[in-house]
């Protein structure tokens, strides 16, 4: 039992984390004020840098790291709340006969609508006919939801998706004596660099195939971080390490690793569903 402490703690952590993320992720589907967007992301940084500080001091790590599992939550909550509006949105469009096309190069290209019936006529996101589709979309459609059992099928896909990778990368590490501690400094490059592309496609090009593509991406860089952080807990393990801060430390980072895998995937499905 001494030597399986460290995996307990680690899972029971990671376990407490999840679901008090699921609580306050049922409980938030949309920031109400800009106020509340920014109090929920520094909230998120400042819990994240505490609970790092604390380090061994036990019960206080584990509060900081409930915490910091609310503003996570609370901050998911909406985010998956977004995606699903937008993949309902273009079934809607889809049901409407409404189709797209990218028109332009480089810096010119933009993306514009237009009826089936009427390839022709072409008009933008800020037109009058965009506008009037996505007031009914918002007064007609959503009110009665009828997208929701095709989006929950998406959610639960994602999920099945996200503990398979669990299942998978464990295994991995488990069934091979293969030190993956090589993987860290490419693994960290990688991230940054996502990360990067992340911001400018948020500010900037502001496009939907990136994101797209950076979702491929996000969900190969965090099925190799969970190999990684597995692998970190079996060599913890092996040195004997059964600390609180090591535990904390590897919850966390798991945790965050299936956060961004499961959300990497619903982009990818709700995307695929189209």
């Amino acid at each position: 039992m001494e030597e399986n402490l460290l995996f307990t703690r680690t899972f029971i952590i990671l376990g407490g984390m999840l679901l008090a993320t699921t609580i306050t992720s049922r409980l938030n589907k949309a920031y109400e004020t800009n106020i509340e967007f920014f109090v929920t992301t520094s909230g998120t940084f400042l819990s994240l840098f505490v609970i790092y500080s604390l380090g061994d001091q036990f019960p206080a790590n584990i509060i900081a790291v409930g915490v910091f599992s609310l503003f996570i939550g609370w901050s998911l909550g909406p985010t998956i709340a977004a995606i699903g509006e937008d993949f309902k949105f273009r079934k809607y469009l889809k049901d409407k006969q409404v189709s797209s096309q990218q028109i332009g190069h480089g810096d010119d290209k933009k993306t514009v609508y237009y009826y089936q019936s009427e390839p022709d006529k072409t008009f933008n996101r800020y037109s009058h006919e965009f506008m009037r589709l996505t007031l009914d979309f918002e007064k007609n459609v959503l009110p009665h939801d009828r997208y929701n059992r095709e989006w929950q099928n998406i959610v639960f896909q994602a999920l099945l998706g996200t503990t398979m990778a669990v299942f998978l990368t464990a295994a991995i590490v488990y069934f091979t004596d293969q030190d993956f501690g090589f993987l860290e400094p490419v693994l960290f490059i990688c991230l940054l660099a996502l990360v990067v592309m992340e911001l400018l496609n948020f500010f900037i090009f502001k496009s939907r195939r990136r994101r797209l593509i950076q979702a491929y991406v996000g969900v190969i860089l965090f099925t190799f971080y969970l190999i990684f952080d597995f692998n970190r807990l079996e060599k913890a393990i092996a040195r004997g390490d059964d600390s609180w801060s090591t535990a904390i430390d590897l919850a966390v980072n798991i945790y965050l690793d299936l956060i961004n895998l499961f959300i990497d995937l619903l982009e990818i499905l709700a995307a695929a569903s189209d």
